[in-house]
């Protein structure tokens, strides 16, 4: 693996100046620092390195670390990346790197053709955590299958925090074909089902004018 990313992965699991003297912030810290380094990282060619130390890493702490090539993939648009990120969904088992992945695959641009079965199906999952996030890892998306299933959650689900998240991303994915659905929730007794579907429906309409 190349040299900076070995530093890199190593810095950001660096654990030992978290018990510092009073005063100390957290944004003092090696691995902080080594964080906001990795949100900057845009060099493709680390890319497979990267998917290679996690498909052989067994600790599954430093595979969430290493789960930072999201930021390649989002500052480059390489879909390689991408497309490995939403296969790993399937393939972690932990329920809070599942959600963190998915919230990372939430800021990446996702062009038509991107397989978002994988994001689809935690949208089904029976842990609200992985849920939740999984409703939103569809944001960014320019596919219509993506629509088409935020409108199916908020028509069919029983969960009113599903559907205030199911409206949330309808507001940056969703067409004028969604708005006769969430005006249905604007009856919602629930506040943040109709908060977040009237913000929907203004962002729609403000994208589409």
């Amino acid at each position: 693996m190349d040299k900076y990313l070995i530093d890199l992965i190593a810095r950001m699991l660096d654990k030992s100046d978290k018990i510092m003297e009073t005063g100390f912030s957290s944004s003092d810290t090696i691995s902080w620092k080594a964080l906001r380094e990795a949100e900057e990282v845009n060099d493709e060619a680390l890319i497979p390195q990267l998917i290679l130390f996690i498909d052989t890493e067994k600790d599954k702490k430093k595979r969430d670390k290493v789960y930072f090539l999201d930021h390649i993939a989002k500052n480059t648009g390489n879909p390689e990346g991408l497309d490995y990120l939403i296969s790993c969904v399937n393939q972690e088992t932990d329920k809070y790197i599942i959600s963190s992945l998915l919230d990372r695959i939430a800021d990446i641009h996702k062009p038509v053709g991107t397989d978002l079965q994988p994001l689809i199906q935690a949208t089904k999952s029976d842990k609200w955590l992985i849920r939740h996030s999984a409703i939103l890892s569809l944001n960014n998306s320019s596919d219509g299958l993506a629509e088409t299933v935020l409108i199916d959650i908020i028509t069919n689900s029983d969960e009113s925090i599903d559907s205030t998240y199911a409206n949330a991303t309808l507001g940056d994915v969703g067409t004028a074909r969604a708005i006769p659905f969430l005006e249905k929730n604007l009856r919602s007794r629930k506040k943040d089902v109709k908060g977040s579907a009237e913000y929907a429906i203004e962002e729609i309409k403000r994208r589409h004018r």
